[in-house]
């Protein structure tokens, strides 16, 4: 089988291929990165093929595509790229997986479901950490009731790994700005981003932290396949000092797409704050960095610099009676958690014959215990469920 992953040499793209290798070490895969200097050391190191991609340019990236079984796009933030690279995708028939976590893209993409039905693709958007796995543990929850009321996704992730790139850090503004999308009582509405703060408790060592609103693809596409009345997800970051600098930027709408006039040059806001949050082990005073790094040391350990926490809470009824399943998950290693669903997913995709269109993790396309399975292997999952009276 041959597939491509695009943004192969990146933070994530680098560890999806990792991935598919550990599964299938036979596969034949192909890293296509914009970074021909870091791409060409990747892919020697992980023995794989290397070809110097621009996303932006279709009729190039059609080119690259071309008897490949499957594209796997790593390319972010997605609101910038992950609906012209999935029409390329379409227009090459080829199948496609990605990790798309922008909930506007993920509604662009949607849209697209006739003309990959025509084009005769398997799509599957949206397939990594949250969303992905918050997708799949909500269908598989939801499974044990007789109706759901309401699905809570929930997500908790480190802001200083070192080998983070800034399109996480566009992605987490852009998702933090203004209204975002929500499912409300059978519609979908606007919420204001940053909204409804609460303290969601993950497993250890991850623990409570305060998360809140913001634009996600789960809300979005949950409630086309689970019948639910109320659909959100809620996010954060820590340290829980960058968590307040991103809530200010956002207040003063330095994560937004206004324009900053800046020594003759005009950039977006959006820009400069990306530009800012990637620059702050140098512009923080070391003695107030070292301080903020070892209260999450102490607290987190070898957590601290990579991880993630996810849950996902389920409220329903079963046998007549109010029912609450949770679900939480503590992951060492954030870009792994984040590979892993979608290297599964690639790898199904080009052994087998899938239904055709363009479909979130909750689709079933993939088979979901498997993907489960293959989680359950790099991490623990907690499941706690309580049958009460009352919803």
């Amino acid at each position: 089988m041959k597939i491509v992953v695009l943004g192969g040499a990146g933070h994530i793209g680098s560890r999806i291929v990792d991935e598919i290798l550990r599964l299938s070490p036979s596969a034949h895969v192909t890293i296509a990165d914009i970074d021909e200097i870091k791409g060409q050391q990747i892919a020697k190191q992980m023995g794989v093929d290397f070809v110097k991609a621009d996303v932006t340019r279709s009729g190039e990236l059609l080119e690259i595509l071309k008897g490949k079984d499957v594209v796997v796009n790593a390319v972010g933030p997605f609101y910038r790229f992950g609906v012209q690279v999935l029409k390329t995708a379409l227009t090459a028939g080829i199948s496609y997986v990605d990790i798309n976590d922008d909930y506007d893209s993920t509604l662009e993409g949607l849209a697209l479901d006739r003309i990959a039905k025509e084009k005769g693709v398997t799509a599957i958007i949206g397939m990594g950490a949250t969303p992905g796995i918050t997708n799949v543990l909500a269908s598989i929850g939801a499974e044990k009731m007789d109706e759901v009321e309401e699905i809570g996704t929930y997500w908790i992730w480190t802001a200083i790994d070192p080998t983070m790139g800034n399109a996480i850090i566009e992605h987490f503004f852009h998702a933090i700005t203004g209204n975002v999308k929500v499912f409300k009582n059978g519609n979908w509405v606007d919420e204001k981003a940053l909204s409804e703060a609460e303290i969601f408790d993950f497993p250890e060592p991850i623990g409570t932290w305060e998360v809140a609103i913001v634009g996600h693809p789960e809300p979005i596409t949950i409630p086309r396949y689970i019948k639910a009345k109320n659909v959100f997800n809620k996010g954060g970051i820590w340290p829980s000092e960058l968590n307040e600098i991103a809530k200010v930027f956002a207040q003063l709408g330095l994560t937004g797409e206004g324009i900053v006039n800046l020594r003759g040059q005009q950039f977006k806001a959006i820009e400069i704050a990306v530009a800012i949050a990637m620059s702050l082990n140098q512009l923080v005073p070391a003695e107030e960095l070292q301080n903020t790094l070892a209260k999450i040391y102490e607290r987190l350990g070898d957590y601290s610099l990579m991880g993630m926490g996810l849950g996902v809470k389920i409220k329903g009824k079963k046998d007549e009676k109010g029912y609450v399943i949770e679900y939480g998950i503590a992951f060492k290693d954030s870009a792994q958690a984040t590979a892993l669903p979608c290297a599964v997913s690639a790898l199904e995709i080009a052994k087998s014959e899938m239904p055709k269109g363009v479909f979130p993790p909750e689709a079933k396309v993939v088979d979901l215990n498997k993907v489960i399975s293959e989680v359950k292997k790099i991490s623990k999952i907690d499941c706690t469920e309580i049958r009460s009276y009352s919803i």
